[in-house]
C-alpha cells in the first residue's frame, strides 16, 4: 500500500472543500429560483422573521393611524366649538334686539324707575340748578336709561367744572360730585376785552362776568405775544412768582400782589397793592430774585416802623447786578 505524503493529504482536504462550496453555491442557486422560498441554513437566503418583530411592526402602524385619527378629531373639535361660539353669538344678539331692548324700554317708562332725587355737591363759583340744566339733568329721566357717562362729559365742557364724578343710588336718587377750578389770577384777553380767569397751573378755564369775584392779581401783556408757546412761558413764569407768594410770608404774601405786567421784550414788573413803586424783576432766576424782594420788603419795613417810611421808595431794580439788588429813593429820601 502506497504511503500517502504530508502535501498529498493537504491538496486533498482543500479538493474536497472546493467542491462542497461549489456543490453548496448550486443548491443554493436552484433553490432561490423557487418563488417565495427562503432557506433556515443557507447563508445567502432571506431571514424570516420573528412573531416578536411582526408584533412590533403591527403595533406602530396602529400608532401612525391613531395619531392620524386623533389629529382629525381635534380638527373636527375646534371647527365645531368655533361654528358653536358663532351660533351662540348670534342667538345672543338676537335676543337682545327682539327681547332685552323692548324690555328695557318698557322698564324705562314705568314710574317706578323714574329719578326723584337728585344731589349736586362741590359748587362754590356754579349753582346745582345752572350745572343740571346745562348737563340736562332732569326728573323726567330714568334709573334704567341715564347714562352717566355722557353726563360727565358735558359737566366737564363747562368752564368752571375741573371734573365731575356720577353716580346710581337705587332705587331712584341720582349723586354729582364736582369739582371747580380754583381761580388763581386775572389774565387780559387777547382782544382786549374783558378778563379770564387762570388756575394755579396757568390755564385760562372761564370769562370773568359781571357780578364775579376779581380781587385776584392781574396778569397783563401777553397780548404782544402771538404765539401759544411764547404766552405758555410767560404764564409759567408768573405761576412761579404766585407760588411763592402763596407761602404767605408776611413781608410778601399773594393778596399783596395787584398786577404782573410783562413788556414786549418778555422782562417781568411787579406791583403791589399798597405800594406804588414798580418792581422790575426782568428775565431769569425767578425763584432767587423771589427771595431777595422778600428780604428787601422786610427790611423797608422794619425802617417803616423805625421812621424810614417804604413810601419814598421810587423803584426796586432786582436785576440791577448780578446778585445785587437796587432801591432807588428819591431825593428827600
Amino acid at each position: 500500500m502506497k504511503k500517502i505524503t504530508v502535501a498529498e493529504k493537504i491538496a486533498a482536504f482543500f479538493g474536497k472543500g472546493i467542491k462542497k462550496r461549489s456543490s453548496s453555491s448550486l443548491i443554493t442557486q436552484k433553490h432561490s429560483r423557487k418563488k417565495s422560498y427562503t432557506s433556515k441554513y443557507i447563508g445567502s437566503g432571506t431571514r424570516k422573521k420573528s412573531l416578536l418583530e411582526k408584533w412590533r411592526i403591527r403595533w406602530q402602524g396602529r400608532e401612525q393611524q391613531d395619531a392620524v385619527l386623533l389629529r382629525g378629531r381635534t380638527e373636527n373639535r375646534n371647527w365645531n366649538s368655533f361654528r358653536l361660539c358663532l351660533v351662540l353669538g348670534i342667538l345672543t344678539l338676537g335676543a337682545y334686539l327682539l327681547v332685552i331692548g323692548p324690555v328695557q324700554t318698557l322698564l324705562g317708562n314705568m314710574q317706578y324707575f323714574r329719578i326723584h332725587e337728585i344731589e349736586v355737591s362741590g359748587c362754590v363759583m356754579t349753582t346745582p340748578t345752572v350745572l343740571k340744566k346745562f348737563a340736562g339733568i332732569s326728573y323726567q329721566l330714568n334709573m334704567l336709561s341715564v347714562d352717566p357717562s355722557s353726563i360727565q362729559t358735558r359737566l366737564e365742557e363747562h368752564p368752571w367744572v375741573d371734573s365731575a364724578s356720577i353716580r346710581r343710588i337705587w332705587p331712584d336718587r341720582l349723586s354729582v360730585v364736582i369739582k371747580e377750578y380754583r381761580p388763581r389770577a386775572l389774565i387780559v384777553r387777547d382782544n382786549g376785552e374783558g378778563f379770564g380767569y387762570i388756575d394755579s397751573k396757568g390755564k385760562v378755564f372761564a370769562t370773568v362776568l359781571s357780578g364775579q369775584e376779581v380781587d385776584f392779581p392781574v396778569i397783563t401783556g401777553l397780548g404782544a405775544f402771538a404765539t401759544k408757546e411764547e404766552k405758555k412761558k410767560l404764564l409759567d413764569v408768573a405761576t412761579l412768582l404766585l407760588d411763592f407768594a402763596a407761602l404767605n410770608n408776611p413781608n410778601f404774601p399773594v393778596q399783596s400782589i395787584s398786577e404782573i405786567h410783562f413788556s414786549n421784550e418778555g422782562e417781568l414788573t411787579l406791583y403791589l397793592v399798597e405800594q406804588p413803586f414798580p418792581i422790575f424783576f426782568g428775565k431769569g432766576e425767578m425763584r432767587w430774585k423771589c427771595y431777595q424782594l422778600r428780604k428787601v420788603l422786610e427790611v423797608l419795613y422794619r425802617k417803616k416802623r423805625s421812621g424810614a417810611a417804604i413810601e419814598k421808595v421810587v423803584y426796586i431794580k432786582m436785576d440791577y447786578q448780578k446778585n445785587k439788588v437796587l432801591v432807588a429813593k428819591n431825593q428827600a429820601g
